[in-house]
């Protein structure tokens, strides 16, 4: 296991339950986490949906493509260690790692989730 992923104990992912890819991209994550021992709460969030995010995690990820209600809220309030995001959010850095769509050229919350494991794995 990377460095990185020593000191997690537990995640909140926010998956785009309005996307292609979503039953995959759910997959993925609850796999990827639950082989690591990393208590993880999935939040399926709709275009116009409202959700709800503990705070007390050490990691949050977002997949969201685009800004959704409160999810700028529940980013700035989260206490997690590391916060990871598909866009950087407007008044401030709230993600410490950014991990964008090419321009004009939307990517899967798939591909998206596997390359910020990717990159989160080389953290030492």
């Amino acid at each position: 296991m990377a460095d990185f992923f020593k000191n997690i104990k537990s995640a909140v992912v926010l998956l785009d339950a309005d996307a292609v890819d979503f039953c995959d991209a759910t997959l993925l994550v609850e796999k990827y986490f639950r082989e690591r021992g990393i208590a993880l709460q999935l939040k399926a969030v709709h275009k116009r949906g409202l959700f709800f995010v503990r705070r007390g995690v050490d990691l949050f990820v977002s997949l969201l493509p685009e800004p959704r209600c409160l999810l700028s809220c529940f980013a700035r309030r989260s206490r997690a260690k590391f916060k990871v995001g598909r866009f950087q959010l407007k008044r401030g850095q709230v993600f410490d790692l950014v991990v964008s769509d090419k321009a004009g050229s939307p990517s899967l919350q798939t591909a998206v989730f596997k390359q910020i494991i990717y990159i989160l794995e080389r953290i030492r």
